[in-house]
């Protein structure tokens, strides 16, 4: 007898666990957003237990989505499971915070996830709805220094609202140009959209969040890249290498300038494009080169003086190589590139889908210059724009199996 066949969880029916399942995704998602976006009182007590709220969660989710034998003979289970432990034998060796396990267990895990979850189109109106406002609430309530809120995080509030909610314009744009009788024309969604991506730059640069201005222009790049242009696959294969090791690439390239930071004067939103995270990355590459397999885990104490010892690395993958090391940056990326090629194909045929990928490069690239996609409650919102476009996959599928 399988192992799952004497739980009697396992033997509740598959529809009704992969149900739990999304509900499990989007408590979390609702419950660290609800904590974090409306008062810094909140987000500074509860920011140091989002790994573990979102590590539960996450849990009940895999095990909604998974049956125990067939994750034992899954190599990409296995693979996980194996940089899990070589992260964790990492940590006692250095002699780093253990907590620093739950970071890369719960993006392991989302990625593992990234191909199984599917929330139903209702489920997916509501969590684009739900994250999409934070977007209205953080443009009207401006807060960023104002209210304790560090101007760069704001950005990434903004930047992660704005996404689900043009997802969510999306949809509506698909019912209105395929309902027979509407009255409203699909044309009124488009004019929002380009008033939502006005208001959006505006914000934007009033929060002066460069990691978010980055997202920004990805996401609207490839919004107007046309479907059919991602069927070269040489492009998208491209994209797919610069959203995974681009954020490596680019922080050699950053501190290369900033060793030429007397020549260049260029500035954005009123702040030198130098001004800092060369000096951060400087010294963690010099310090991360004499441990490239382990990494320096993430006790190491910062020791530029005006960042008083605080170890923050300010940059999503690279905070994985640096912490954890090469093999564990390795897999990571890989199982990152794999969920990645495998939604080419739906995004050159199918618009909201195609809405959904830009999302994910755009979290991506605003990841170069902050941890952004490996903390919660961001981390699950890129797991669900993946299970957004699952759903599509299995709608075309049912309407071509009819």
């Amino acid at each position: 007898m399988d192992i799952s066949e004497k739980i009697p969880f396992f033997r509740m029916p598959r529809n009704k666990r992969e149900q739990l399942g999304n509900y499990s995704l989007m408590a979390a998602v609702f419950i660290l957003t609800t904590a974090y976006f409306h008062f810094y009182s909140w987000y500074s007590l509860l920011a140091p237990y989002g790994t573990l709220v979102a590590a539960v969660f996450l849990i009940v989710t895999f095990f909604c989505y998974t049956d125990i034998d067939q994750a034992l003979r899954d190599p990409a289970f296995l693979l996980m499971v194996f940089a899990d432990l070589y992260a964790l034998v990492n940590l006692f060796i250095i002699g780093s915070d253990k907590g620093a396990i739950l970071t890369i267990a719960d993006f392991l895990l989302i990625l593992y996830l990234a191909n199984k979850v599917s929330l139903s189109e209702r489920q997916m109106e509501v969590c684009a709805v739900y994250i999409g406002i934070f977007f209205i609430y953080w443009t009207i309530d401006v807060k960023g220094y104002f209210k304790g809120y560090n101007t760069n995080y704001g950005g990434l509030v903004l930047i992660s609202g704005f996404i689900f909610l043009i997802y969510e314009a999306e949809l509506l744009y698909e019912r209105l140009r395929t309902a027979a009788n509407s009255r409203y024309k699909p044309a009124t969604v488009r004019t929002a959209e380009l008033l939502l991506f006005y208001v959006a730059f505006r914000i934007i640069a009033w929060y002066r969040s460069r990691c978010a201005l980055v997202g920004l222009v990805v996401f609207l790049v490839l919004l107007l890249i046309p479907k059919g242009f991602w069927k070269n696959r040489v492009m998208y294969g491209l994209l797919t290498a610069l959203g995974s090791v681009g954020s490596v690439l680019f922080s050699a390239f950053y501190v290369w300038l900033g060793m030429r930071k007397e020549e260049l004067t260029l500035r954005l939103f009123y702040k030198d494009i130098i001004s800092g995270r060369e000096e951060i990355w400087a010294e963690l590459w010099e310090e991360y080169l004499k441990h490239p397999l382990t990494g320096i885990g993430s006790s190491y104490v910062m020791k530029l003086e005006w960042m008083e010892g605080l170890f923050e690395v300010h940059s999503g993958l690279l905070d994985i190589l640096i912490v954890h090391g090469l093999v564990v940056f390795i897999i990571t990326c890989t199982f990152l590139v794999f969920r990645l090629l495998r939604i080419r194909e739906i995004c050159t045929v199918d618009t909201v889908s195609k809405t959904a990928m830009a999302g994910i490069f755009a979290m991506l690239f605003t990841a170069f210059m902050e941890n952004y996609i490996i903390v919660a409650p961001f981390s699950l919102m890129l797991l669900m724009l993946f299970s957004f476009i699952n759903r599509r996959l299995e709608r075309l599928q049912l309407m071509a199996d009819t």
